[in-house]
């Protein structure tokens, strides 16, 4: 069972008193409950503004922290995404790192996993996705501006960059080539039926589908536990 963060309140005060200075700040409550139970969001654009940069220092340090424990007795961290897309650099170098990362990496789609965001989903350890979020495939977009020279050295490396996109969709799931190029230049929503189809992800109803390493796996026992 998760354990949250005692908030104590002075005498006598109560949380709906008019002078709630003394009070901690939501937020902050927020952040510590959640790196407490390793649950982190990506519910945002995927952009060049240092957010991602911020979770990887994270996950990072979490790492650091737990090089010396046995890979099998690590907690894994949870990472619910809510994200139409955004940066393919930002979204390929955050793959990376989830994938590099010692502790598993799961991955939960919840409302919209799209584009860029849709390919951090499936650099997950494990990928869940509940039954209504929308899950986006396509070639992306961008625009190159510059000297003609610029110009056509740019297009080569977000050509790349595209065939890279494919080759990590294609080596993540059970998608073929052919039905990826076929669907590739449209804006391809996954139903259900091909979540499931192509192991894309597992279909979930419950919270306890995901968190359930959380009553076999504990960081502070060093024996080892039966499933």
């Amino acid at each position: 069972m998760a354990e949250y963060i005692n908030i104590v309140l002075p005498d006598g005060m109560t949380v709906g008193d008019k002078d709630n200075s003394l009070l901690p700040n939501p937020d902050e409550v927020l952040y510590w409950n959640n790196y407490k139970n390793r649950t982190f969001y990506i519910d945002y654009e995927i952009e060049d503004d240092y957010e991602l940069i911020e979770l990887s220092k994270l996950i990072i340090q979490f790492n650091m922290n737990e090089i010396n424990i046995p890979e099998e007795q690590l907690k894994p961290i949870y990472l619910f995404i809510h994200s139409y897309g955004g940066d393919l650099e930002q979204a390929n170098y955050f793959c990376d790192l989830i994938e590099s990362s010692r502790i598993p990496i799961y991955t939960i789609a919840m409302g919209a996993a799209m584009s860029a965001g849709f390919l951090i989903f499936l650099s997950g350890k494990r990928r869940f996705v509940f039954n209504h979020t929308q899950l986006l495939v396509h070639s992306g977009s961008g625009v190159l501006q510059g000297t003609a020279e610029q110009i056509e050295e740019a297009q080569k490396n977000y050509q790349r960059q595209i065939d890279g996109m494919r080759d990590f969709i294609l080596s993540h799931t059970t998608i073929d080539a052919k039905t990826f190029n076929k669907n590739k230049k449209k804006d391809w929503y996954l139903t259900t039926e091909e979540i499931i189809k192509y192991n894309v992800g597992e279909i979930i109803n419950s919270f306890t589908d995901f968190y359930i390493d959380n009553k076999t796996v504990n960081t502070d026992d060093k024996t080892d536990k039966k499933e």
